[in-house]
C-alpha cells in the first residue's frame, strides 16, 4: 500500500475533529497526520495532540493552509480530509486506486460526501477541469505546491485546483466511495455555506454579468445547482444565497464559526 501523509485543516473544529482523526487512524493507513489550525480557541489542538498529530498554527485561508500542509508532508501522495469528514472502510478503494496507478492521468482521486441530496453514484466519474470535494481526496504533493494561486482563495479552492490540473492534462477522479460529512455538528447554516461558496466564485472569476445571469436564470428555470437532487424551492433558495455571496464577497469570504452570522 502507498505511504501517505494526511492534512487536516481546523478552525474551532472540536465538535467533529475526533471523528475525523479516529477514522483516519482506523481506515486511512496514515504515515503522518498534519493538522493546520487557524488559531482555534476550543479543544481542537488538544484533540489533535491526543491523536499524535503534528500541529501547525496558521491564520491563512483554506487554499494557503492546504499548501502549508503539503509543504510539511514528506510523502509523494497526500490526502486532504476535512475536520468534519469521517472516513469509512470503503476509503480503502481510494488508497488502492492510488497504489495500483489505475488512472495514469489522475491529478486527484477522491470520494463523495454522503449528503442526502446527492444521487447515489455507482461508477467512477472523471473530470478535466471539474472537481469533487477537496476534503476527501488524494493528490500529488508536488501539484499542490506548484499551484501557488491556492494562496489567494478560501472558498472555491478545489475548483481552482481542478483548473490548474487540467492545464497539465490531469483529471479529477471521483470513485463511488462515500464518507460521512458531519456538517450538522459544525453549527454553520446551509445558507451561510452557499454564500461562502458564492463569495469564492466572485474572488476566483471576478464580477461578470454572464455569471449573474446564469445564477439567477438557473434559479427561475429550476436548473439544479451541481445537479443536486433537490426541489424547485430548495434550488431557488440555494441559488439566491449563492448569488448574495457572489455580490458581497467581502462579507462572506470566510465562515466564522464563533459568530455564525447569517
Amino acid at each position: 500500500m502507498v505511504s501517505i501523509d494526511y492534512v487536516v485543516l481546523t478552525w474551532n473544529s472540536a465538535s467533529t475533529l475526533e471523528l475525523a482523526l479516529s477514522s483516519i487512524r482506523n481506515y486511512g493507513r496514515p504515515n503522518r497526520i498534519i493538522v493546520v489550525d487557524k488559531h482555534s480557541t476550543d479543544r481542537t489542538t488538544a484533540i489533535a495532540g491526543k491523536y499524535g498529530c503534528e500541529v501547525i498554527s496558521s491564520g491563512t485561508g483554506l487554499g494557503a493552509a492546504r499548501r502549508l500542509g503539503a509543504r510539511e508532508a514528506r510523502t509523494d501522495l497526500i490526502a486532504f480530509v476535512d475536520s468534519d469528514v469521517e472516513l469509512l472502510p470503503e476509503w480503502e478503494e481510494v488508497l488502492q486506486a492510488c497504489a495500483d496507478r489505475r488512472y495514469p492521468d489522475a491529478g486527484v482521486i477522491g470520494a463523495l460526501y454522503n449528503d442526502d441530496y446527492l444521487r447515489p453514484a455507482t461508477v467512477p466519474a472523471s473530470f478535466l477541469g471539474g472537481n469533487g470535494a477537496f476534503g476527501c481526496s488524494v493528490t500529488r504533493r508536488r501539484c499542490v505546491l506548484a499551484c501557488t494561486a491556492l494562496d489567494s482563495l478560501s472558498s472555491g479552492e478545489d475548483a481552482l485546483y481542478a483548473e490548474f490540473l487540467a492545464k497539465k492534462s490531469l483529471r479529477w477522479y471521483i470513485l463511488p466511495v462515500y464518507v460521512n460529512h458531519h456538517r450538522e455538528l459544525g453549527n454553520v447554516p446551509d445558507t451561510l455555506r452557499w454564500r461562502w461558496l458564492g463569495a469564492g466564485l466572485r474572488l476566483r472569476k471576478g464580477f461578470r454579468a454572464s455569471i449573474c445571469k446564469s445564477i439567477l436564470g438557473g434559479a427561475v428555470a429550476g436548473l439544479r445547482m451541481n445537479g443536486l437532487d433537490i426541489s424547485y424551492r430548495e434550488n431557488l433558495t440555494l441559488r439566491l444565497n449563492y448569488f448574495i455571496g457572489y455580490m458581497l464577497p467581502g462579507r462572506y469570504f470566510e465562515i466564522d464559526r464563533e459568530k455564525r452570522r447569517s
